[in-house]
């Protein structure tokens, strides 16, 4: 089973709730994309069009291996115009609200799926089973991009007030996509790290060369803070909010043996997520009502097997609940939320096999769904796996 070898084998557009008119406080865009992530394209569309980053607005972050269509605003005293290859924005109109997380319904999802060795109808009872059952609604590996290992988390080194080894992964973490050169960049970083008159040369970015600059100040906890604080915001939700939801997977793991049987792992880039293939009626109906709350400071209460769950991985990463409260790093907190413990396809449409036209002698399907805000496709796509 193949997904994503086409940009046009996965394609994500979104629903918003939002209403377009003739005149309004901002300019309303449609972006569509290929071979760009969400980031990268606003960075991008920020410089040519020399608009402040935070000035644009988006209700969430799409991968580059997709054809993706989502919106952006902008106050209305700015235009996006530019030109260039696989990334555009489209004016729509206006509207009174800006693009945000908080208007964002969820996303509709086209997606082929390749190299099927034959016209297996196990993939189609697979779907069955996931429309009558639902899946975990675990975040995916996407959301773990800024780290490659349960050990390397930026944003648990901060909770830990570990601000010098933060900034070390930040600088040295090393990516699937970096290229021989970066590696090796990053490798000399860091075993230069703490003598950052020699690293300051081998800096790429202003960011890397005002943090190096600051830490060349002294190497005292304020300096150390006054460094962390010069990462963008954009990234340093980024680095927090992955380890809020390795928390959260971690404690759907642990919960999900009090209802489910037969649970089988499935591999993820830096976890095996349990997925299940059937629930009793009781089972489901207890999971259809179950929030789990993301980590913060303050956790509100759902039930003691949640809650212990939680305060279980907690003391096992060594932290606690207070440790979580961050307000010396200006630019980003965390804050509790309560997300769906198993999530359900709407609209759920199932082609015919078809020969695949990319993997000779094997087979394709199609397949179309809606999913709510903040819930992943990869996971469902997972989830017909076991």
């Amino acid at each position: 089973m193949k997904i994503k070898v086409l940009p046009e084998d996965f394609v994500v557009r979104e629903k918003l709730k939002l209403e377009i008119k003739p005149e309004g406080r901002y300019k309303i865009y449609l972006l569509t994309k290929r071979h760009w992530n969400t980031v990268d394209a606003l960075r991008f569309i920020s410089k040519e069009n020399r608009i402040p980053l935070e000035k644009i607005g988006c209700a969430g972050r799409k991968d580059r291996h997709a054809l993706t269509f989502q919106y952006i605003s902008v106050p209305r005293e700015y235009t996006i115009n530019f030109n260039k290859e696989n990334v555009k924005a489209q004016f729509i109109g206006y509207s009174d609200d800006f693009v945000s997380p908080l208007i964002l319904e969820g996303n509709f999802f086209e997606i082929t799926i390749r190299k099927l060795k034959n016209k297996d109808e196990k993939i189609l009872q697979r779907l069955n089973e996931v429309q009558q059952f639902g899946f975990p609604n675990y975040f995916d590996d996407q959301r773990f991009g800024s780290t490659q290992s349960e050990d390397e988390f930026i944003g648990e080194k901060i909770v830990k007030k570990h601000y010098n080894g933060a900034l070390k992964l930040y600088f040295t973490t090393i990516h699937p996509e970096d290229k021989k050169e970066e590696k090796q960049r990053k490798k000399k970083v860091s075993e230069l790290w703490g003598d950052f008159e020699k690293i300051l040369p081998l800096c790429k970015t202003k960011v890397e060369r005002d943090i190096i600059k600051t830490l060349l100040k002294g190497k005292s906890r304020h300096y150390l803070i006054e460094a962390l604080n010069l990462i963008p915001k954009e990234e340093m939700s980024i680095f927090l909010s992955a380890y809020q939801s390795y928390i959260w997977n971690r404690t759907l793991i642990a919960v999900l043996p009090f209802y489910a049987d037969l649970l089988k792992p499935v591999k993820g880039k830096i976890m095996d997520y349990l997925i299940y293939t059937a629930l009793s009626t009781k089972s489901l109906n207890n999971l259809k009502n179950l929030q789990i709350p993301t980590i913060s400071s303050k956790i509100p209460y759902v039930s003691d097997i949640v809650n212990n769950a939680i305060l279980e991985i907690l003391n096992e990463r060594g932290v606690k609940p207070s440790d979580f409260d961050t307000k010396k790093i200006r630019s980003w907190y965390f804050k509790s939320f309560l997300r769906p413990a198993i999530v359900f396809p709407e609209k759920l449409e199932v082609s015919n096999f078809e020969e695949d036209d990319f993997y000779e002698g094997y087979y394709k399907l199609r397949i179309k769904f809606y999913l709510p805000a903040g819930s992943f496709a990869t996971m469902l796509i997972k989830s017909l796996t076991v």
